[in-house]
C-alpha cells in the first residue's frame, strides 16, 4: 500500500509542481518532464550505450567489492538480503513482478532524472535515489543503486532523453533479475 501511495506521488508531484509554481498547464507540464524523442536509431544506440555503460559500472563495483574483501577482510558484498527479496517477489507471481519492474522503472526516470536533475542536480537527486532503495538494508546494493543513479543522472543531463535512460536502466534491472533467477 505504501509503495502504490510513493509511487503515485512520483507521477503526481512533478506534474503538479510544475503547474503549480511554473504557472503552465497539464500539455505544457508533460511536454517539459518528457523530453521530446530524438529518433528511433539515436534513442536505440543511447539505450544500448547506457546499459553498456551502467553494465560495466556494475562490473567495476563487483571487482572493486572483490579487492577490499580479500585485502581487508571486510565484507562489502550482502546483496544475500536483496536475493531473498527478490526471489520472495518473482516467486510469489514472475509476470506480475516483471510488469511492475516494466512501469517502476519509467516512473523512476520520469521523477528522479526528467524532474529532479534538472532541479536539483546529479548528486542531491542520486542520493534521494539512493534512499528510496534503501529497503533490501543492503549495503552493497546502496553502493550499486548509488554508483547507477549518478550514471543515469549524468546520461539524462547530458542527453535529455527519458527513452535512453528508461530502456538502459530497464535493460539493467531485466539483466539483474535473470542473473537473481539464474544463479
Amino acid at each position: 500500500m505504501i509503495q502504490t501511495l510513493i509511487t503515485l506521488l512520483f507521477v503526481l508531484i512533478p506534474i503538479n509542481w510544475i503547474t503549480v509554481f511554473k504557472e503552465k498547464n497539464l500539455k505544457e507540464a508533460l511536454i517539459e518532464l518528457l523530453p521530446k524523442s530524438q529518433g528511433l536509431k539515436k534513442e536505440a544506440l543511447g539505450s544500448v550505450a547506457l546499459f553498456g555503460a551502467l553494465f560495466l559500472g556494475f562490473m567495476i563495483l563487483l571487482m572493486s567489492f572483490s579487492i577490499i574483501e580479500t585485502s581487508t577482510e571486510i565484507e562489502l558484498n550482502d546483496l544475500e538480503k536483496v536475493d531473498e527479496i527478490i526471489g520472495a517477489e518473482i516467486a510469489l507471481n514472475l509476470s506480475l513482478f516483471l510488469v511492475s519492474v516494466i512501469i517502476l522503472v519509467f516512473i523512476e526516470e520520469f521523477f528522479f532524472r526528467s524532474f529532479l536533475v534538472p532541479r536539483l542536480g546529479l548528486i542531491i537527486s542520486t542520493l534521494i535515489f539512493t534512499f528510496f532503495h534503501y529497503g533490501y538494508g543492503s549495503i552493497a546494493e546502496l553502493i550499486g543503486v548509488f554508483i547507477l543513479g549518478l550514471i543515469l543522472a549524468y546520461w539524462f543531463k547530458k542527453r535529455n532523453s527519458l527513452i535512453q535512460n528508461y530502456f538502459g536502466h530497464l535493460f539493467y534491472n531485466l539483466l539483474a533479475i535473470v542473473f537473481y533467477i539464474l544463479i
